[in-house]
């Protein structure tokens, strides 16, 4: 607890562009935080922020999203597939969320998350999945990774374009995926393999 209360006290304010959300909660937890934000002579907004940005931490840790050696054991042990779903990495970087929306590509970037494009085969369907959303886009693989400059690091952005490339009128919602395929995904994932991806194509059909 000691760290989260000095992560509070030396913080700045949070810059950038920021979004509002509403949340609901019990009473005795609001009045907690009142009581933690005038003890350390914060707002509100600030001292909720700072604890939600400790418990995503938190969570990142214990999902292993940002570990290196974690990840490439992952992408080793992927199974063969011709469906796969791509996160759009927003939680990283909405501007390249929306060059792959606009540009119409799969990416992902630095190693070793790059390297799950380079498992992208020809004829593939690439599904791309937008946080809070769902399945945004989709469209096949062409077999040929290429790559750029990303952060200002040569080759750091491994992408691959996507022929018949379609954006979705409205997104497949991350419920609606684990009722179709009638199993729990990881969507937090760069990337993951999912072999009943034709289940989603059928429901894409059935929406017309």
């Amino acid at each position: 607890m000691t760290d989260i209360i000095s992560l509070i006290e030396n913080s700045a304010k949070a810059k950038g562009d920021l979004v509002s959300a509403s949340i609901r909660m019990q009473k005795e937890l609001y009045s907690f935080i009142e009581g933690l934000a005038d003890q350390l002579d914060l707002s509100r907004q600030e001292t909720m922020l700072k604890l939600l940005e400790k418990g995503v931490e938190a969570a990142k840790a214990a999902m292993k999203l940002d570990d290196e050696v974690e990840a490439a054991a992952e992408i080793d042990a992927l199974p063969a597939s011709k469906f796969h779903i791509l996160n759009t990495n927003k939680r990283h970087s909405v501007q390249d969320h929306e060059r792959m929306l606009s540009e119409g590509c799969a990416a992902a970037f630095y190693h070793p998350w790059k390297l799950n494009i380079d498992r992208i085969q020809a004829g593939d369907i690439v599904f791309l999945y937008e946080n809070g959303k769902g399945i945004v886009a989709y469209g096949k693989g062409t077999g040929v990774t290429e790559t750029r400059i990303h952060g200002g690091f040569l080759d750091e952005c491994h992408f691959q374009r996507l022929e018949g490339f379609e954006v979705l009128p409205k997104p497949i919602s991350a419920a609606e995926i684990k009722k179709t395929l009638q199993k729990n995904v990881v969507l937090l994932r760069t990337m993951s393999a999912m072999p009943e991806g034709h289940l989603l194509l059928d429901l894409l059909k059935k929406r017309g």
